[in-house]
């Protein structure tokens, strides 16, 4: 009689892990059916210019092109108190279409010339200051905008990527 209570209870056992098994392995499936369904987006439907339900026209998603410059500018800085100065600044342009990026990486050498002239310009404790560095960019916006206008595209913003000031 000891036999059979103790036969009913491991079989108590193993219905037990038996259902959590059964259920574990059904959590687990749901969660790679949820998994690879909101995965599985093609590319046009996360494109630019596709209509969004419930909308009533078309919604122009953000389509922006980054161009990076490979290696960061280095210039020495003029400073008051006549120490050596240097900037190391990395850049980024921002651009709505790919055309800009074409013309940024056909008159390369231009830019880079006109952004090194323009960092070497600049006064170290102007730098320093929070307004000093906006104004950097903006001047780094107009320099490049200043050659990719020839080619008639337009920028969006240089973005600073690194600033580092010695």
């Amino acid at each position: 009689m000891a036999e059979d209570v103790n036969e009913g209870g491991k079989k108590n056992k193993l219905v037990l892990i038996g259902g959590l098994v059964v259920g574990l392995a059904i959590v687990a499936a749901l969660a790679v059916g949820g998994t690879l369904f909101f995965l599985d987006r093609s590319p046009s439907e996360e494109s630019a210019g596709t209509t969004l339900p419930g909308t009533s026209g078309r919604i122009q998603l953000n389509t922006a092109f980054y161009y990076t410059f490979e290696q960061p500018f280095v210039a020495p800085l003029v400073s008051s108190d006549r120490r050596q100065r240097f900037l190391q600044v990395s850049l980024a342009v921002k651009a709505e279409n790919q055309a800009a990026a074409n013309a940024i990486e056909k008159h390369m050498p231009l830019i880079k010339n006109n952004l090194n002239m323009l960092f070497t310009r600049q006064d170290y404790q102007t730098l320093q200051t929070p307004e000093g560095k906006l104004q950097l960019q903006l001047s780094a916006a107009e320099v490049v905008q200043g050659v990719v206008e020839r080619e008639g595209v337009r920028i969006s913003e240089v973005l600073i990527t690194d600033f580092v000031m010695q």
